[in-house]
Parts: C-alpha cells; structure tokens; sequence
C-alpha cells in the first residue's frame, strides 16, 4: 500500500470536507432557525468565491481581496433575503425549493455572463504558493492553509453555538420559533 498516496487523499478529503461543511452549516443554520429551504446557498458560496478571485486581480494582494470580498458578498446576500427571501417566510417549503431553486439559476447564469463557464486561477502570495515536506510527502501550502482555517472555523461555530448567549439564542429559536 502506498502510504503517500493514502496521506495525500486523506489531507484532500478533509480538505474538501471541511469546504462542504462550512457551507452545510451555513444552510443547517438557516434552515434550523428560519425554518426556511434555501436551495441557492451554495450559489451565494459559489459568487463570494468569484469576487474574491477578481479583487485578487484587481488589488494585487489575495488577503486584501478575502476581507473586501466578505463585506460585499454579505450584502449580495443580505440584499437576496431582503427582495427573495423574507417574502417567502410564511409561505411553505415548496415555495422555499422553487423560489431557490429559480434563484440558483439566476445566480449561475449572472455568474457564467460576469466570469464566463471556466473557473478562475488566482495568483497566490508567495507564503501560500509553496510546498511543505511532511515526512517524504509534499503538500501545498494553500492545502493546509485551508484546512487550518476550516478546522478554526468549525470550531468557533461549535463554540459560539454552544458557549455564547448568541448560541443560546440560536438553540432556542431553532427549537421553539414562537420564541422572539
């Protein structure tokens, strides 16, 4: 058995499963508290991930372009639940799929007209475009960095959801709504 390989697959593994997760949680979230079916989750994911790989390019720095990106996709988003969205609360899960399900494709038809079908390669800073030696196997940087930042992340969603008031709040209006 070749045990490189085996570490290699497994660092792309979690590596992929932490992304899946941090979009799954976001949805969880949404769908535990507002009780609502947001299909285009992944599509609000998707565009956040092209306006970072076009500041990138525009600033010239890829750290620059994540905290810029952040802010401006929140609005993309805050912006969709205020006109789609909060219509939609009252109205029942099928409403939720088809309204969603209408703006994944608006959302991906916007995206295709804006950066065209083919993903974006962005250049990396050169602490991230590097390769680290773990025991006779190389991985790249941005791997790990990606990892590290998942790993972070899922646990300070573990911990503001179990440790904070704002969690508290959080269990409580996804276990009883009437509870505001």
């Amino acid at each position: 058995m070749d045990y490189a390989l085996l570490f290699v697959q497994t660092l792309n593994g979690l590596q992929l499963g932490l992304l899946l997760f941090l979009v799954a949680s976001g949805l969880t979230l949404v769908f535990g508290i507002l009780d609502f079916v947001n299909l285009a989750h992944g599509s609000l994911y998707m565009l956040g991930a092209f306006i970072c790989a076009s500041l990138t390019f525009f600033f010239g720095n890829f750290l620059i372009a994540v905290v810029v990106a952040l802010p401006l996709t929140a609005v993309i988003g805050y912006a969709i639940e205020r006109t789609v969205a909060a219509r939609l609360y009252a109205r029942d899960h099928l409403d939720h799929v088809l309204a969603t399900f209408g703006l994944i494709l608006v959302l991906d038809t916007l995206a295709h007209l804006i950066w065209g079908p083919a993903g974006i390669a962005i250049p990396l800073p050169a602490w991230l475009d590097g390769q680290i030696n773990l025991n006779g196997v190389v991985v790249p940087t941005y791997r790990l960095l990606i990892i590290g930042t998942g790993l972070v992340t899922a646990a300070g969603l573990a911990w503001l959801v179990n440790y904070t008031r704002l969690g508290m709040l959080i269990r409580a209006g996804a276990s009883n709504r009437t509870m505001g």
